[in-house]
């Protein structure tokens, strides 16, 4: 489906398998040129998808000389390898995005990576090779793509006669950015605001230092600066309400946040095992990804309490644990 935001700014929605089904990305016309901002996922019917919504409006994939990437998770720079293929297009992300797209690129030590990580917090080897299956899928969907230029933080860029500013948004995903149309007061957000969930965060497993939940709410006070008037998201609907959408989501990751303190003891605990509490008589309903997920979820926030003083970290025998402060 192709929907028109603004005068010659549409929003394409394609295909994914998750459970949100969906992800969008938007093309900016000018003339018979289009600026691509995120590309969908690369899965049966999503290409194919995205060149009948630009025949509707009287463009191709060949018409597009740019492509702009929020974040490199499969289901937003997927596409992005072919549709540069094709169109021959320029290509532009953060530089630290596209060292993320070359660590996925990189199986053999990508998958090394997730063994030793997620063992070390106490999976069973069973339980670590479910999780290798789901990142070695994630890999295959993100084939490779040749940068043009990094994006630089709060740099203006130009498309035909509309400006844009790169705002540097780390927290869902490392490199994370989103556009602003200034005078339009028009956001695209990517997955750093969306209407009905709160963007998933994850830990980087190359970087261990990067604090994904103090990064995202840093992040959302700079959005909450800018006079934006319309949220374009990279899944679900448009938002006007933005400073009430921001409040919703800070009350969430408090909430979260805390009620997980409370299920920590004076007895040491992996993430894993945490985890598992709060998943609980769920767990058989769960498929592997969701399960994945959780834990990701579930480490953000042990690490920002660990962190803030108010749990301390055990090793032993290689494995990491928690306790009551």
């Amino acid at each position: 489906m192709i929907t028109e935001i603004a005068e010659n700014f549409y929003r394409i929605t394609l295909p994914m398998p998750y459970r949100l089904r969906h992800v969008h990305a938007y093309a900016l016309v000018s003339g018979r040129d289009v600026a691509l901002f995120d590309a969908g996922m690369n899965m049966p019917g999503a290409y194919e998808k995205l060149e009948a919504d630009l025949a509707s409006i009287g463009l191709s994939v060949e018409s597009i000389r740019g492509i702009y990437i929020t974040h490199v998770h499969t289901d937003h720079c997927g596409l992005a390898g072919l549709v540069q293929k094709r169109s021959k297009a320029r290509l532009y992300l953060s530089e630290v995005a596209s060292q993320v797209h070359k660590h996925f690129r990189q199986t053999d030590y990508l998958l090394a990576q997730a063994r030793l990580f997620y063992t070390r917090h106490g999976m069973s080897s069973a339980e670590v090779e479910a999780i290798v299956e789901e990142i070695e899928d994630i890999s295959s969907h993100i084939p490779p793509f040749a940068v043009t230029a990094f994006l630089q933080e709060n740099e203006i860029r130009r498309f035909g006669s509309r400006s844009f500013e790169v705002i540097f948004t780390p927290g869902h995903a490392a490199g994370h950015v989103c556009f602003f149309f200034r005078e339009e007061g028009l956001l695209l957000a990517g997955d750093h605001i969306l209407p009905y969930i709160a963007p998933s965060l994850s830990p980087n497993i190359y970087d261990e230092i990067f604090q994904p939940l103090k990064s995202y709410l840093e992040s959302l006070g700079i959005i909450e600066k800018l006079p934006i008037t319309s949220v374009h998201p990279g899944h679900g609907n448009s938002l006007t309400e933005i400073d009430e959408r921001i409040e919703e989501i800070r009350t969430h990751h408090s909430l979260k946040k805390n009620g997980l303190l409370e299920r920590i003891s004076v007895r040491p605990k992996t993430i894993y095992a945490i985890c598992g509490e709060i998943i609980g008589s769920a767990a058989v309903r769960m498929d592997d990804w969701e399960k994945f997920m959780m834990f990701n979820e579930t480490y953000v926030y042990v690490q920002e309490l660990r962190r803030d003083g108010a749990i301390k970290e055990i090793t032993g025998n290689g494995v990491i644990s928690f306790t009551a402060a």
